[in-house]
């Protein structure tokens, strides 16, 4: 099983955080996540990408970890998007009906041309 690959990538002159994962996210690796994304909404950066490409499964808790910061992230104007799921990953987020609640955008370029566009989030 691989780790957490978490990694902060700063766009230059936008005030977006793109947050880079791999391998397995299960409760250890998941937990680890929800430290970073925790410290980016306490250093008030809204607007995060979360880049999946490299993901291979996502398990409850994973998937809970989204859930849990999209209130607060929204009610102060930003927004958690998923980018580069993979087709396995893809099915479970619809199976789950997770696209009531969390953008999919195909790229992390279409994540962030969004941002730049204005696109208001998903409805809670």
């Amino acid at each position: 099983m691989k780790n957490l690959d978490k990694g902060r990538e700063p766009i230059e002159a936008k005030d977006i955080a793109i947050v880079k994962v791999g391998g397995y996210m299960e409760f250890t690796t998941a937990d680890e996540l929800d430290r970073v994304l925790a410290k980016l909404v306490a250093e008030k950066s809204y607007k995060i990408i979360i880049d999946l490409q490299k993901v291979d499964y996502i398990s409850s808790r994973g998937w809970s970890i989204f859930l849990s910061k999209i209130k607060e992230v929204r009610e102060n104007e930003g927004d958690l998007k998923l980018v580069n799921m993979s087709n396995n990953v893809f099915e479970v987020y619809k199976i789950l009906e997770f696209f009531w609640f969390l953008k999919v955008c195909g790229s992390i370029e279409e994540a962030i041309m969004e941002f730049d566009q204005g696109i208001p989030p998903m409805p809670e």
